[in-house]
């Protein structure tokens, strides 16, 4: 077998990447001081730059002299093996994305570094809890092996709850003896991914606060996930050295929790937007204790909008310093992260650097990453290439359990039932109480009233399903269906009627995992997602053709806005208030099942 393929077990399961031999080209100290006193000259001379300093907050007009991946040192310089005259355009530190999960963008790591670099983030702290929670360590080391030699600094935080809860059925378990040998083979392992279940911190979870001593005596970050979690109950969290949270939705909740000591992730993706509220309580002297992340965002709306530049972009035109905006997309995540090399421009740091125009609309001209101008005017000058292959073709599961129209029915008994309502720019869902639309003695969807009929089916045993009722996609006729539910990734199928969603279920199986969209029994547009049914292992031109035609074929089942995010995150049942698994309907604060009907 190629070094670098993983091949899909009968069982369903991934042999595990072999290791390799990787060329040291590190640098040596004695080789850059040379460069940096200006006895040699530099490999690239950056002149007339106005350089934002993250340090002091001024601007410095000067030049730069880099020596391989770094920078040697700022001052007169003028000798270079190559130079780039900047003119006095600005020079600011690399972009850093402090949490978010590469699968949810649908695409390849690679392919998924492609997109963000061109938009200048540098660096991404990448949680790959999703496909743990399909492939377990092996997802993870896929993650990370096909990120080695890319240039994108790709840190890992190392998934802390897989699978998330008892409520649902996962892929996979990763237990504190499964971390152990792999948090030494693999260095770029940063932090425990987000602890999402708050109630087992506080409850002194014997498995939970295993995991949490393992990293934290080896001076790792946790990362936090607590929703609305206040007073005492937070105090219980943060003291178990959870540092950090990107879940505040209201200022009052993020102002109390950075009060208690955490980092505060504001996150703008797709599904959960919290920019524009979380940016009102950042000032002049609290500014060091926010960074920004996205956690899931859609490519379509990584391109149409940016990604952590559009954060930065948005924080100045909300009335931030632009030095301040700046600064937490770069400096203040590495030092969170203790990245001692990046998030500013100064002797020593690794060389990633944007040009831009014009700090208050903050277009960016050039990236330069590692010394290599990578992106001139939005466009990649050069291919992503790794140390290993990728791999191609389906890989993981995909054995949701065959149902039929029986399956589906569900009879009056004349009591109300449990909705669950979503929203738009929220993965917050309600619960709506509601009289059931019925027909002949049975339940059915009201799409008049916007509320659809939804099975989730586990996809790795077969054996379980539930069917329920979801308010707020905004689908009229036909189904939609989907094998990315966080965050045991089961698979999901939303319909206006029983026969167009057995339907949708059927082609999603044969396609190995996607999304797709059918009606009147035929497949209107697809995405396949046959890496773990999370991702493509097509290039990103061809999987934004898919998500267009997605998005085409949604508003043909009259869907004005993609309800794909939205409906990835009704399986989540550490995220209020309602959510649904393949076991059942879970309440997320008492953490058990409550049946469908109401008395």
């Amino acid at each position: 077998m190629n070094r670098a393929e993983t091949v899909a077990k009968n069982s369903g399961g991934v042999e595990k990447i072999p290791s390799f031999i990787k060329i040291n080209i590190t640098m040596r100290i004695r080789e850059i001081i040379p460069v940096a006193a200006g006895r040699k000259s530099a490999d690239v001379l950056i002149k007339n730059a106005n350089i934002v300093n993250v340090f002091s907050g001024t601007i410095e007009k000067n030049n730069i002299a880099l020596f391989k991946k770094r920078i040697a040192g700022i001052g007169d310089y003028i000798k270079g093996k190559k130079i780039i005259d900047l003119k006095g355009l600005y020079l600011v530190p690399g972009l850093i994305d402090a949490h978010l999960h590469i699968e949810s963008s649908r695409l390849s790591p690679r392919e998924f570094a492609r997109l963000v670099l061109s938009k200048g983030t540098t660096t991404i702290i990448a949680d790959p809890h999703e496909i743990a929670n399909v492939l377990g360590l092996d997802g993870v080391e896929y993650m990370i092996k096909v990120t080695e030699g890319i240039p994108l600094n790709v840190y890992i935080s190392l998934p802390s709850a897989v699978p998330a809860t008892n409520l649902e059925t996962a892929g996979a378990e990763l237990s504190v003896g499964d971390m152990i040998g792999f948090l030494e083979e693999h260095p770029r392992i940063r932090a425990l991914g987000e602890v999402m279940n708050y109630p087992g911190v506080i409850n002194c979870d014997h498995d939970l606060i295993a995991k949490i001593e393992l990293l934290r005596h080896r001076y790792k970050k946790i990362d936090g996930h607590a929703p609305w979690l206040s007073g005492k109950a937070l105090n219980a969290y943060i003291s178990a050295f959870i540092r950090s949270d990107h879940e505040s939705t209201k200022k009052e909740e993020a102002l109390e929790k950075l009060m208690r000591g955490m980092q505060i992730f504001i996150r703008e993706g797709t599904a959960a937007r919290n920019l524009d509220t979380l940016i009102e309580i950042v000032n002049d002297k609290n500014f060091p204790y926010f960074s920004f992340c996205t956690d899931d965002k859609d490519p379509i709306d990584i391109i149409n909008e940016g990604h952590i530049d559009y954060m930065v972009r948005t924080a100045i035109k909300k009335g931030i310093d632009p030095i301040n905006a700046i600064r937490m997309a770069t400096i203040n995540t590495a030092r969170y992260f203790d990245l001692r090399s990046m998030g500013a421009i100064a002797p020593g740091y690794k060389a990633d650097m944007l040009v831009i125009e014009n700090l208050e609309e903050f277009n960016i001209k050039k990236v330069i990453k590692d010394s290599r101008v990578i992106v001139d005017d939005g466009e990649l000058t050069e291919e992503i290439i790794g140390d290993l292959p990728d791999i191609k073709g389906e890989l993981g599961p995909m054995n949701p359990k065959n149902i039929d129209e029986e399956d589906l029915i569900v009879k009056n008994i004349g009591k109300k039932i449990r909705v669950l309502e979503v929203f738009p720019d929220t993965i917050i869902t309600r619960e709506l109480i509601s009289e059931p639309f019925v027909k002949n003695g049975i339940i059915i969807a009201n799409p008049d009233k916007d509320i659809l009929k939804i099975v989730v089916l586990d996809r790795y045993k077969g054996k379980n399903f539930t069917v329920g009722f979801i308010k707020g996609l905004g689908i009229k006729r036909g189904a939609i269906g989907t094998s990315v539910g966080h965050d045991s990734h089961n698979v999901a199928i939303v319909g206006e009627n029983d026969s167009d969603m057995l339907f949708a279920l059927k082609e999603l199986k044969k396609m190995g995992g996607g999304l797709i969209v059918v009606n009147d029994q035929k497949t209107i547009s697809r995405l396949p997602l046959p890496i773990a049914g999370l991702m493509s292992d097509k290039p990103l031109r061809n999987v934004l053709k898919e998500i267009k035609g997605l998005n085409k074929g949604l508003k043909a089942i009259g869907a004005e806005k993609d309800p794909f995010m939205t409906l990835s995150f009704v399986q989540l049942a550490v995220i209020p208030e309602i959510k649904i698994t393949d076991r059942g309907i879970v309440d997320v604060s008492k953490q058990e099942f409550v049946p469908l009907f109401v008395s």
